[in-house]
C-alpha cells in the first residue's frame, strides 16, 4: 500500500492542506484503518473521511469509531459499502452518543440488522447534531425505527436551519424595498423628458428634410434657366452666320417663327424700335423665369 503512508504522514502531522481523506476503494483492511484512526487522534484539520466500499469488518469499525469519540474537527463519516455488520452499528451508535459534531453518516450495504437499527435510532435521541444517516441496502425491516430515525434526523435539521441567519435559511424570502412616490414622479418626469425629447428631435429632422427639398428644387430650377439662356445664345449665333453668307440682292427668307425669334433677339440686345421698347420695359418687372417661359 504505497498510497497509504504519504497519506498516514498527512494526517500524523496535521497538515493545513488536507482537509480531507478520499480513501474509498483502496482495498483498506481492518489493519490499516487502526494505523488510521491513531493518527487521527491528534489530527485537527480533517473534516471529511471517505471509506467506502473497503475491506473493512466490526472490529475495524469499532476501533475507529472509538478514535472519533473526542474529536472535534471531523463533521463526515462514510463508512458505506463494507461488513461491520450489526455489532459495527452497535459502535457507530456508541460514537454518536459522545460525538456532538458530526452531521452525517453513511452505513449502507453493511450487513445491519434490526437490532444495529434500533441500536442508532436510541442514541440519536439524545443527539441533535446529526442530519443525515444512510442506511440503505442493509437487513433492516422494521419500519417503525426507520421512520423513529427519520423524524429524530428532520427535527436536527430544522433546528439547524433556524440557527442559520435570516439570509442562509432558505426559508425567508427577502422582498425588495418599496420605491418611494417621490421616486416613481420622477422617473414618470424622466420618461416625459425622453418622450419630448424624441418628439423635438423627429420634427427637426422633418424641417431638415424639408429645407433640402427646397434647396434641390432651386438648384434645378436654376439649371433649367442656364439651359435656356445657353440654347439661346447659340440659335442667335446661327441666325447671324445665316444672314452673313447670303447673297447681297437676294432678300432672306425667314419664316414667321424665326421673324418672331430674330425681333427677340434684337429685343435683348437693345436693337429695337420704340413698341419694342415699351415692350421691354413692360417685362422688367418679370423675373429671369417668366422671360424664358416667354421664349
Amino acid at each position: 500500500m504505497l498510497f497509504f503512508k504519504p497519506v498516514l504522514s498527512q494526517v500524523s502531522s496535521n497538515d493545513p492542506n488536507v482537509t480531507t481523506l478520499q480513501l474509498s476503494h483502496k482495498k483498506l483492511t481492518d489493519k490499516l484503518l487502526v494505523q488510521l484512526s491513531d493518527a487521527l487522534q491528534t489530527n485537527s484539520t480533517i473534516n471529511e473521511i471517505w471509506l467506502t466500499n473497503n475491506y473493512i469488518s466490526e472490529s475495524g469499525a469499532g476501533y475507529f469509531a472509538n478514535a472519533l469519540e473526542n474529536n472535534t474537527t471531523v463533521t463526515e463519516v462514510y463508512l458505506g459499502g463494507n461488513k461491520i455488520g450489526t455489532k459495527g452499528a452497535l459502535s457507530v451508535a456508541n460514537l454518536l452518543q459522545r460525538n456532538r459534531v458530526i452531521r452525517e453518516v453513511g452505513l449502507e450495504d453493511n450487513d445491519i440488522c434490526d437490532g444495529g437499527a434500533k441500536a442508532l435510532a436510541e442514541a440519536l435521541v439524545g443527539n441533535d447534531t446529526l442530519q443525515t444517516l444512510k442506511l440503505n441496502g442493509n437487513k433492516i425491516n422494521s419500519e417503525e425505527t426507520l421512520k423513529s430515525i427519520k423524524e429524530i434526523l428532520q427535527k436536527n435539521r430544522d433546528a439547524a436551519r433556524k440557527k442559520l441567519p435570516p439570509s442562509h435559511q432558505g426559508t425567508a424570502i427577502s422582498k425588495p424595498p418599496k420605491k418611494s412616490s417621490s421616486s416613481r414622479k420622477s422617473r414618470s418626469r424622466s420618461d416625459k423628458d425622453r418622450s419630448k425629447s424624441g418628439s423635438g428631435g423627429e420634427k427637426e429632422r422633418d424641417r431638415d428634410r424639408d429645407r433640402e427639398r427646397r434647396s434641390r428644387k432651386s438648384s434645378s430650377q436654376s439649371t433649367t434657366a442656364a439651359e435656356a439662356a445657353s440654347s439661346l445664345a447659340t440659335a442667335s449665333a446661327a441666325t447671324s452666320d445665316a444672314a452673313g453668307s447670303s447673297s447681297p440682292g437676294a432678300q432672306p427668307t425667314t419664316s414667321p417663327s424665326t421673324s418672331g425669334f430674330k425681333k427677340f433677339t434684337n429685343f435683348l440686345s437693345g436693337n429695337s424700335s420704340n413698341k419694342d421698347v415699351a415692350k421691354k420695359d413692360s417685362l422688367k418687372n418679370h423675373d429671369y423665369e417668366k422671360v424664358s417661359a416667354f421664349v
